[in-house]
Order: C-alpha cells, then sequence, then structure tokens
C-alpha cells in the first residue's frame, strides 16, 4: 500500500562516520550487491554489502536523508530513510526504459501529508506527477515544448511552491507547483541563459541555497568532460528594474558550499558541512582519465582535483547524501557574502611572497658603481630588477635596468572578478604574485584570449574586447562587438608599430567557411570577409600563428590553413598530410602550433597527464610533418589557446612542455611540466591535487611603454 512505513535498520550497512558530513555514495542496481560510499573529505572510499531487500535497486532521488529507490526487476518503488531505515512505499512509475534515467523531485520528506514526487524524463513532453495518499500516478502535458520544439533537461528543483526545470533551449520553466499537483499546468518561460562565449557543451544544475535559487552550468571540453569554466546564476525576481523573473551572474555564493552530484544539486553552509570550503563548488565527473572529485573556488577562479576509484554505476548514479542533523541547521535566511575583501595595494602594484632573510649593509647604496650593477641585473628575476630599480635614483639609471633581469612566460590568471586584479605564477621559481589594475575592474565576466610580447587580449562579457599590458598598466580598447564568436584572435605586431593589426578568425560549425575580421588603430568598426575553404576545416583551439607574413591556422586532423593578410585570401593546405585520418571529436586533444627557430612545430596532447605528448615539425621542403623527440635547449609553454617557446638561461629547464596545471596546494604548489628527457609528467601527480586555473594565459613580461 502507498504510504505505508516499515522499520528494517542495518547498522552495518553504513560507514561508521556516515552522518557527520555530506558523502557520495552510488547503488549499483543488478550490476552489484553492494553499495559504494566516498567520503570526499578523507578521498576514501568503502563498499558495503547490501542488506538483501535493498539489492538490484536503482537510487531514483533524494530529500534530506530520504532516498527513492526502484527495483530494476520487480519495478518496487519505496522511499528509504538512510538514517533509520525506515521504508515508504508508493506505485511503481510506468514500466518504460526512458523512465529509468529520469529525474525526481520532490516537495517534502515522504513522512509528511503533503509529499508529491514529480518524474521528468529528457526525452517525454510530459510530466509524471504522484502524490502520497493518492493511488497513482498523473500525467501532465507540456504543451509548449511541442509548440517550442524544445525538451525538458533533467535538471529540476521545487523552490517557493514552483517547480524549475530546465529545456535543451537553455530556458527554465517555472511551474506553479499547487497546479501541478492538481493535473494542471500554470506556468512561466525565464528567458534562456547567455552563456559563456565558446561554450562548446556544459551540464546544468539548479540548486537552493538561503532562500535563493542558483543555476550552475559547468562547461566542459570535448567527450572527456574537461572543465575549462564554471557560471554560476542567481535567480531574480520581477522588481521596478525588471518586471520578469531572470537570471543574473553572481561572483560568490557566500559562506554555503554546493554539492552536485548526477541530476541534483545542495548547498550546506561551509562550516556545517565538516572539512568542505565555503564559496566552493564540490562535484565528481567521470573523464576520460577516470573519476574525478572536483573542488571549484569562485574566489580565485581555480579548479582542483583528485581522483577517485572507478564507479561502476555511473555517474548519473552518484547522490551526495546530506544527514538529517545538519540539514536541520540550515536556516533559510539571506545570503551573506563572505567573500575576502581585495588588497589595498594602489594600481600596477606586485605583492609578492618572499621569506628570504635580508642582508644589512652598512655602507650607502648608491656608492655601489654602476658597472658592477650591469654585471648583476642579468642574474636577477623580473621581480627583483623592478625592487632593483626602485632602491635608489642611482641605480634606476643603470640603463634599462629591468629589461636586461632573465623574463620568461608566467601564467597569467583571472581571480573572481570583484578584486580588480590579476595573478601571475613563475613556474620557475614558483611563486605567485598579485596585480591590481583598474582595467579589471569589469562589471561582466572576463577571458583572456591571446598573449604576445606582454600584451594580452581581454573580453568582457560578449561585447567587449580590449588588449592590455598589465605591467605598464596601458590598455588599447577596440571597436564593440555584436557577439565575440572568434575561434582565435591574434595581431601582426605589437602596438605602437606601424603595421598594428588585430585579426579575429570565425570558423563556421560544418569546416565550409571562414569570416576573418580585422581592425587597424584608429578604425571605428571591424572589417569582415568571408572565404570559403577549398575542403572542410575544423580548427583546433589555438590561436592563429603568424609565421613568413601569413597567419597558420592547425586543425584538429594536423591540417594546416593559411591566410595572408596582403593578398586577403584563404587557402586549406592539401599538404602536409593530417596527423590523424578522422577529425577528432572537439576537445579529444589540445592542438598546438608555433613558431620555434624559425619552423612550425605543432603539439598534440590530452588532457589526461597519464599520456604521453606528441611534437611534430613541419619540413617545409617536403610539406610533410616529421616526429620531433627532443626540444634541444627550448621550452615551449602550452595553454588552451596560446603558445611560446623560449631557450631558458638556465639548462635544467630546457626540454621541457609546461602546461597551466598545478600539484599541490595554494601555500606549496609546483607547475606541472611534461619532460621530453623521459616521456613523462613531472612531478607525478596521480595521488595528489591537481590545481588548473579555469582564465588563464602563458604571457612574457614587457615593461616598455608604448605611445
Amino acid at each position: 500500500m502507498a504510504g505505508e512505513m516499515v522499520g528494517c535498520k542495518d547498522e552495518n550497512s553504513l560507514p561508521h562516520s556516515f552522518g557527520s558530513r555530506p558523502w557520495l555514495f552510488v547503488m549499483h542496481g543488478s550490476k552489484k550487491k553492494t553499495c559504494t560510499f566516498y567520503d570526499p573529505i578523507n578521498n576514501s572510499m568503502e563498499e558495503r554489502i547490501l542488506p538483501e531487500f535493498l539489492q538490484g535497486k536503482a537510487c531514483l532521488g533524494c530529500y534530506g536523508e530520504w532516498i527513492l529507490l526502484s527495483d530494476e526487476l520487480t519495478r518496487e518503488c519505496f522511499f528509504l530513510n538512510t538514517i533509520s531505515f525506515s521504508k515508504i512505499y508508493i506505485p511503481p512509475p510506468p514500466d518504460s526504459p526512458d523512465f529509468i534515467d529520469a529525474s525526481v523531485s520532490i516537495s517534502s520528506p515522504p513522512d509528511t501529508s503533503n509529499c508529491v514526487v514529480v518524474l521528468i524524463c529528457a526525452s517525454k513532453t510530459f510530466l509524471l506527477v504522484f502524490s502520497l495518499g493518492t493511488t497513482g500516478w498523473n500525467m501532465v502535458p507540456i504543451n509548449y515544448l511541442n509548440n517550442n520544439m524544445s525538451s525538458l533537461r533533467c535538471a529540476s528543483v521545487i523552490h517557493n511552491e514552483r517547480l524549475f526545470i530546465m529545456t535543451s533551449m537553455d530556458e527554465t520553466l517555472a511551474i506553479d507547483f499547487a497546479s501541478l499537483a492538481k493535473g494542471r499546468m500554470e506556468m512561466t518561460v525565464i528567458n534562456r541563459l547567455r552563456l559563456c562565449p565558446s561554450s562548446y557543451s556544459w551540464f546544468n544544475y539548479l540548486v537552493k541555497c538561503a532562500g535563493d535559487l542558483f543555476s550552475i552550468a559547468l562547461h566542459s571540453y570535448g567527450r572527456g568532460h574537461w572543465i575549462t569554466h564554471v557560471e554560476v546564476r542567481r535567480l531574480e525576481l520581477p522588481s521596478k528594474e525588471c518586471n520578469e523573473m531572470h537570471w543574473r551572474r553572481v561572483q560568490d555564493i557566500g559562506d554555503h558550499a554546493f554539492f552536485l552530484a548526477g541530476k541534483y544539486g545542495g548547498s550546506l553552509p561551509a562550516n556545517l558541512a565538516l572539512g568542505a570550503q565555503c564559496n566552493c563548488i564540490y562535484f565528481p565527473l567521470n573523464c576520460s582519465d577516470g573519476m574525478r572529485l572536483y573542488k571549484f573556488c569562485l574566489d580565485d577562479q581555480i579548479l582542483n582535483y583528485t581522483f577517485l576509484p572507478e564507479n561502476d554505476g555511473g555517474l548519473d548514479r552518484l547522490l551526495w547524501a546530506f544527514p538529517t542533523n545538519i540539514m536541520q541547521t540550515v536556516e533559510e535566511d539571506s545570503l551573506n557574502s563572505s567573500g575576502v575583501a581585495g588588497s589595498e595595494e594602489t594600481d600596477s602594484t606586485i605583492i609578492g611572497k618572499d621569506d628570504e632573510n635580508k642582508m644589512v649593509i652598512s655602507r650607502r647604496w648608491d656608492e655601489l658603481q654602476i658597472d658592477l650593477l650591469e654585471l648583476l641585473l642579468p642574474r636577477l628575476s623580473l621581480v627583483d630588477c623592478l625592487q632593483f630599480a626602485s632602491v635608489c635614483k642611482e641605480w634606476s639609471y643603470a640603463s634599462s635596468s629591468v629589461q636586461k633581469g632573465k623574463v620568461w612566460p608566467w601564467l597569467m590568471h583571472l581571480p573572481n572578478l570583484k578584486y580588480g586584479s590579476c595573478k601571475f605564477f613563475d613556474p620557475f621559481y614558483c611563486k605567485e604574485y598579485t596585480l591590481k589594475s583598474d582595467a579589471l575592474d569589469a562589471q561582466d565576466h572576463l577571458a583572456l584570449r591571446f598573449s604576445k610580447g606582454g600584451w594580452v587580449v581581454i573580453t568582457e562579457g560578449n561585447h567587449r574586447v580590449f588588449i592590455l599590458n598589465p605591467f605598464t598598466a596601458q590598455v588599447i580598447n577596440l571597436p564593440s562587438l555584436d557577439n565575440y564568436i572568434f575561434n582565435g584572435i591574434s595581431f601582426m605586431s605589437l602596438p605602437a608599430s606601424p603595421d598594428f593589426v588585430v585579426y579575429g578568425f570565425f570558423f563556421q560549425m560544418y569546416g565550409e567557411y571562414v569570416v576573418i575580421s580585422s581592425w587597424r588603430p584608429g578604425e571605428e568598426e571591424w572589417v569582415s570577409h568571408e572565404f570559403r575553404s577549398s575542403s572542410p576545416f575544423f580548427p583546433s583551439s589555438n590561436n592563429p600563428v603568424l609565421f613568413q607574413g601569413e597567419f597558420y591556422c592547425l586543425g584538429r586532423k594536423g591540417e594546416l590553413g593559411v591566410f595572408n593578410p596582403e593578398m586577403e585570401s584563404w587557402n586549406v593546405l592539401c599538404k602536409p598530410e593530417p596527423v590523424h585520418l578522422a577529425v577528432p571529436w572537439y576537445g579529444d586533444e589540445y592542438c598546438h602550433l608555433l613558431e620555434l627557430n624559425g619552423e612550425l612545430i605543432s603539439v598534440f596532447r590530452e588532457d589526461d597527464i597519464k599520456k604521453p605528448i606528441h611534437l611534430f615539425k613541419l619540413n617545409q621542403s617536403e610539406m610533410v610533418w616529421k616526429k620531433v623527440e627532443h626540444l634541444g635547449d627550448m621550452t615551449l609553454f602550452v595553454d588552451r589557446r596560446n603558445s611560446i617557446a623560449i631557450s631558458p638561461l638556465e639548462k635544467k629547464y630546457v626540454n621541457r612542455i609546461y602546461i597551466p596545471k598545478f600539484e599541490g596546494n595554494r601555500d606549496s604548489k609546483k607547475v606541472i611540466f611534461y619532460s621530453m628527457e623521459d616521456n613523462r609528467y613531472h612531478p607525478c601527480v596521480q595521488t595528489h591535487t591537481v590545481e588548473e586555473p579555469v582564465k588563464c594565459v602563458w604571457m612574457e613580461p614587457n615593461l616598455h611603454l608604448h605611445n
């Protein structure tokens, strides 16, 4: 009978500390007789044999300590209390394989009289609704989906007496829950989200937190499900400024932490979710290199992850368990921001961490001879040179002292917008610096698109494009765009050069044509030309490379497309032959192109740091790719869009490829590099935390002022 409660507690079925903090768990249904529990705080796993009455069951959804289970063979359906092990039976949903992977929204605990269960299936244009105390499920059609050629996503939540569901058109349906329980459909449509530019696929979640509703989009890159960006938006209610409900991007979630898994998400105050960090989002994801448990910090915009043991049940079956004693402590008050305030330093100030002992010298610094200073300068790092020039007036005369220092690429990345700053990581000395800049005090999301000679192309939102030298604070504003859709962007030479021109490349998704837009100083808008490709060309995410006066674009198969700016012509070369026979799925590999000692080099690497990196050199006489086994005295720096080659002064850094990932934590992290000497990554990170900024680019510091 529906609603019947049965007690059947088995203490041995749960880990000892289960119930004291959030846990991940998966029930394997008919595949295994066990339940797998993951402790994300201790990064441990426990496998427990299920009581016989739970074997063969799949978990459909949860509410607090209650989980909704269904038997894959008999279709028996019931709620189980994970603390008391009591059961409440409900009628099984319709016998259809479509509902096996459906999502479930539950209005209240099933031991209350007003509990309503809603079943959402992505392939259907209706909802199935069951109210406890009734005898069966009701089908409620959603006519809006048929009229707008849209379908349901599985992201759903019940909030403020409405059922919110995401659609395939990235709209949000807000359905009056009282009408739904009575078999009617009273609905408001919230306009689609304006997602981050250059997003290829994403996972959507809806999360209730402290009286507000949030939408979280996890942007992924390729079939490997490598996360490249995380967007958080809060639902705004109608007001004088806007008379409709709408989503607004936010920079933090205050003192809470979000927990996402499968089709569901939840939130807790971080101080109650023992071991969790506030203003962070935790989620597991099946990637090509295994099951990753991610933590995304909204403050510094950094992803880090550890590897979890393999999960046979699949990602969709993973759920978070939130114990009752924690959930009851959560109060529904307004969200208070707990973001860390930005530093008080003035603009363009470098703040470093340096614990070295300082030598006390009794003589005056300005008494040192300039010739001796000139010998010292080449041995100093960039930051040391900046401090060197500010010691005294005489030292600043040491013939362009800053430019005589050793300069190599630093990894630039953008933390939270509210700080108006960027961070730099020195890969050789493993030091991090913060640079404040008015140009980065933005109202909309910023993205780093390209760097060359110390200048960085940055977009704000979907429209604004500007070029910044972060060390001189010089800004060049480019004409606004209707929508930033460039696959790649580059420029002919550095600003202030007579031939300085910016080029943006947009490739049509089927590879049939390319639109190339250009801007010259003094022009008020972009000038665009469309070119048809001689054969389908599917570009990599790497920016075009200026080589011998032409821009070369690398395709995902390893083919080359060439744009001649003087002739205004575009051509897909017949040679070299592609590295891959078929077009890889976008994001299966990171493909890089760069110039190295007057030659074109292509680099193919996967996000999986257990896989090798493959390098090729273009033999221009034969127009073929030749395998490269050694970089000699050169070092490469590659990120998703940019590639830089240098010859370090210190030999211990040569023959390496640096990537934008770190091993360790924020206090003692080391950049990860691939050694061409032994063909593997260093340091070994299989058992450690990997950290990766989501908005980053390698750039070479440049302190020359350009007029």
